[in-house]
């Protein structure tokens, strides 16, 4: 093969790889749809274009195989003979059946190897003439007879030339009226047929009526096997094969009527078209591109006739997944107890991390004594607010017992009624939507709500975790809004001017060897607790009132319910998902 004929080939292999892997993807997004019943058909059709297409791929390392084929006494090993330019390569005659095994026209015998591995050496037979040695990229098959005395043995014969094949050229007898019924009996056998092209040859038209022949019977025949065999045939040669002999031997009685005859036009698509290396790559390419483009037409025919079903449904179940989150999340947000005195501490805890100065120390120290002082067995889990804001224990004393149980209850209770809220929201719905699905051909057990839900631990999880981010980040906006270095100075100076002036005041005299009394240090230090503890009564009530419990929960659902509406995070109804592979399968060509 010349370097141009390699490229087309790499070329021609890369494009298959290219289709190989449209169908390997589509065969997984029909396993992700496993409840669509039309999917187990389609991913059986996949399965079979890429088994077509795996040997079309092997198909590139050997010659085109053109076999002739038809019923007996149609003329195919005349025509084999008239090709090939001897009388005799192919047994021709009276009796029946004429051919038994498969004969190989070739160029060398070595080109027949893969023929007789795959048939075995004892069913083929070998032939050779001057015409052969043209035939650098094609090898000329005649089968057996497939309706004679001996056709249960020739039709597996028959059956698998058809599957190795590239080229069909189906010959018929245009004089008998039976014709057609060899039409219908083939058909079953074209279904095995994925070759590059399938041709047709009307042997004897010269016993015809040539106008009738032209404006009738070859386009109504054409007609009738397009219909029949469902499968693209190029067209339809009026030959004579007989009259391409050396020897015609006609019958005095039954001499040709006319000289049209196409067998020239036939004889040049095998030796100069057929016979071209770019030929082969192209139509096996291009046969290729139909199986895939095939699969991607059933696929698409599939979708179309349950896509508006299935968007109504995929749309509903958005819709309804999104309330039975809030929902979900509503049942996390409600306050108690446990949630008040641990949004508090949390925030106080970041607060504590953030601010400077006298206040500073106040904001950790009250800190700590909200820890200590409810008794929290979580508190010490730091960076995890759920469990901070659950672990709740009633008294300091039992803070070593009560630290699993409390962990326990913020989970049993708190998630699973957030679990029970979101499949209450499922249960009202549920009952039209998969009838919905039921229409779009989806198994009926979808009927089964429990069997719709979720995953609950993957759910309980996720719900758990998306609040937890969002109660995190509401707290941490308002320690943020809380710990500006305006109202830092604001908070802070009363009392730092203070202990700067008593310093200034207890300096000054100590320099001037003038000593003061202890009831001036009383009186200081009293002075500066209370101006403390009282700017810090007002900031309490700052925060109280920028970011309470109320406050910083409710930004919190709000940011939750941002995220359902534009992110949809949460665990997604498991067949809302596959409603979705199946409205995705609708791929353009």
């Amino acid at each position: 093969m010349t370097i141009k004929g390699q490229l087309a080939e790499i070329k021609a292999r890369a494009r298959l790889e290219g289709f190989e892997k449209e169908i390997r993807m589509l065969s997984l997004a029909l396993d992700r749809a496993q409840m669509w019943l039309p999917s187990a058909a389609l991913k059986k059709q996949c399965q079979e274009v890429s088994r077509l297409l795996g040997d079309l791929e092997s198909r590139f390392d050997r010659k085109l195989i053109v076999t002739i084929l038809g019923p007996c006494g149609s003329g195919k090993s005349t025509l084999l003979n008239a090709l090939a330019g001897v009388d005799n390569l192919s047994e021709s005659g009276h009796n029946r059946p004429t051919t038994r095994h498969l004969v190989v026209l070739c160029r060398d015998e070595s080109d027949a190897s893969p023929l007789r591995e795959h048939f075995g050496r004892e069913n083929v037979e070998i032939r050779s003439s001057h015409a052969a040695s043209a035939l650098e990229h094609v090898l000329l098959i005649d089968t057996p007879d497939t309706d004679s005395m001996e056709q249960e043995k020739h039709i597996p014969i028959v059956h698998q030339a058809i599957s190795f094949s590239d080229v069909l050229i189906c010959v018929f007898n245009a004089e008998n009226p039976k014709t057609r019924d060899y039409v219908d009996f083939l058909a079953p056998y074209l279904r095995h047929f994925n070759g590059e092209s399938l041709v047709c040859a009307a042997n004897k038209s010269d016993r015809l009526d040539e106008l009738e022949l032209r404006e009738k019977i070859v386009p109504e025949f054409l007609a009738y096997i397009r219909d029949a065999w469902e499968k693209p045939v190029d067209r339809i040669f009026c030959i004579s094969a007989r009259r391409h002999l050396h020897d015609p031997a006609w019958d005095a009685k039954a001499k040709p009527r006319h000289d049209f005859d196409e067998f020239a036009q036939l004889q040049e698509m095998i030796f100069s078209t057929f016979n071209r290396a770019a030929y082969v790559i192209d139509r096996r390419l291009e046969n290729a591109e139909n199986l895939r483009n095939y699969i991607l037409s059933e696929i698409q025919a599939e979708v179309e006739k349950d896509k508006s079903s299935l968007a109504d449904a995929r749309q509903r179940i958005t819709e309804l997944e999104k309330k039975a989150a809030k929902d979900a999340i509503s049942a996390l947000k409600k306050d108690d107890a446990r949630q008040v005195l641990g949004v508090n501490v949390l925030l106080y805890q970041k607060l504590a991390q953030r601010w400077l100065g006298p206040v500073g120390w106040l904001i950790a120290l009250w800190a700590r004594i909200l820890i200590f002082g409810t008794g929290i067995a979580a508190i010490f889990r730091f960076g995890n607010p759920v469990r901070q804001i659950m672990g709740m224990a009633s008294s300091i004393l039992h803070f070593k017992e009560s630290q699993a149980a409390v962990a326990d209850v913020g989970k049993s209770e708190r998630v699973d009624r957030a679990f029970r809220d979101y499949r209450f929201a499922v249960m009202k719905t549920w009952t039209d939507i998969a009838e919905l699905l039921v229409k779009a051909r989806f198994d009926p057990s979808v009927r089964n709500i429990d069997a719709m839900l979720p995953d609950s631990d993957v759910l309980s999880k996720e719900l758990s975790s998306l609040w937890r981010e969002a109660l995190d980040g509401a707290i941490e906006a308002s320690a943020r809004k809380l710990s500006g270095l305006f109202l830092q100075f604001v908070f802070n100076i009363p009392v730092i001017g203070m202990m700067a002036y008593t310093g200034w005041l207890t300096a000054r005299a100590f320099f001037l060897d003038n000593y003061l009394t202890s009831d001036f240090f009383l009186h200081a230090f009293l002075t500066i607790g209370i101006v403390l503890f009282l700017i810090f009564f007002i900031f309490q009530g700052c925060v109280r009132l920028f970011a309470g419990t109320e406050s910083v929960t409710a930004k919190a659902f709000d940011d939750v319910k941002a995220q359902i509406e534009v992110f949809h995070p949460l665990s997604l109804n498991p067949v809302g998902e596959q409603a979705g592979a199946v409205l995705e399968l609708r791929i353009e060509k």
